[in-house]
């Protein structure tokens, strides 16, 4: 599954969700389980009427007690588990959700009330680490982030580091956001320490130093050594904007968007990403993170009738 593939199918389950919250009130677990959980793993490629893909009510001995889901891999282990909670605090359930984790063996542990979706890495002995904390709103504009969660990597060691890279990614780029010049050892070493303190397997530091390149990559024109002038500004200084922010444009061509906020901002999605991402920041404006450009361009793409296969 392509991260534009996953982009739209992330939209249409969030539009459908987003609806469900809406519409009932004082929702129940097994309402989360059968109207948002099911449907996200969907989504994601997971059949959850499939026991060799998902078991639900997963035995866990450790505790006598049971997962709501456990994904499993191709040799049927369980790779991840899954708990749902209709409560606000995720953070307060991850401790009992990573001990079912660590119970059975899975590296993952995936805590979500409906609105919010937390994923935790569990390695070894050490304490259940963060991944990812993402509101059901942002799940499409952090599509790429997901990819490792498809069942095409069926939870194996190969999409687990990419799920942990990603992770990494989007907390150094959110850091780096603020951040001021360095050399890029300075750099990398800074993240480590905000990020990942202490020793670093291969996976943690070849993803630190990624991103911390990723952001030079798309902002070095911004750096003071790199403008064009005065007038350069910083991502910091740029407002962010989602797709929900424009309309189409009443007086160009189909494919052209106006800022709903400022009638003098407008976007010609018929361009490729980068000359629209360009358009965006000379207009004082990005995207919320660096790696949701891709569903904000797929997004507007697709409400515009063009093609989006290849974008």
């Amino acid at each position: 599954m392509e991260a534009t593939d996953l982009t739209r199918r992330m939209n249409e389950f969030c539009q459908v969700a987003s609806e469900v919250l809406r519409d009932v009130q004082d929702i129940t677990d097994q309402q989360v389980k059968h109207w948002i959980v099911n449907p996200f793993l969907i989504t994601l490629g997971w059949d959850p009427h499939d026991k060799k893909q998902v078991f639900l009510d997963f035995p866990v001995k450790a505790d006598h007690g049971h997962a709501d889901y456990a994904l499993l891999d191709v040799s049927g282990r369980p790779r991840l588990i899954l708990e749902v909670g209709s409560g606000d605090d995720l953070t307060s359930k991850a401790e009992e959700a990573g001990k079912k984790a660590k119970g059975v063996g899975a590296p993952l542990a995936l805590l979500t009330n409906g609105r919010d979706f937390s994923l935790w890495y569990i390695g070894g002995d050490e304490p259940a680490t963060p991944l990812f904390v993402l509101p059901l709103k942002e799940l499409a504009d952090n599509a790429e982030a997901l990819l490792g969660l498809t069942v095409e990597y069926r939870l194996s060691d190969t999409g687990i580091n990419q799920l942990r890279k990603s992770a990494i990614r989007l907390a150094v780029l959110q850091m780096l956001e603020e951040n001021s010049e360095k050399t890029f050892d300075a750099m990398v070493n800074w993240v480590q320490s905000q990020v990942a303190p202490g020793a670093l397997d291969e996976t943690t530091e070849q993803a630190i130093r990624d991103a911390t390149m990723i952001w030079l990559t798309e902002e070095h024109l911004t750096m003071p050594a790199f403008s064009g002038g005065v007038d350069a500004r910083r991502p910091n200084e740029l407002r962010p904007t989602t797709a929900r922010d424009w309309d189409s444009f009443p007086k160009g061509p189909n494919g052209t968007f106006q800022y709903k906020y400022d009638a003098t901002k407008t976007l010609d999605l018929r361009q490729p990403p980068k000359e629209v991402k360009a358009a965006l920041r000379v207009q004082g404006l990005r995207t919320p993170t660096a790696t949701s450009f891709g569903g904000f361009y797929y997004s507007l793409r697709q409400r515009a009738g063009l093609p989006t296969g290849s974008s």
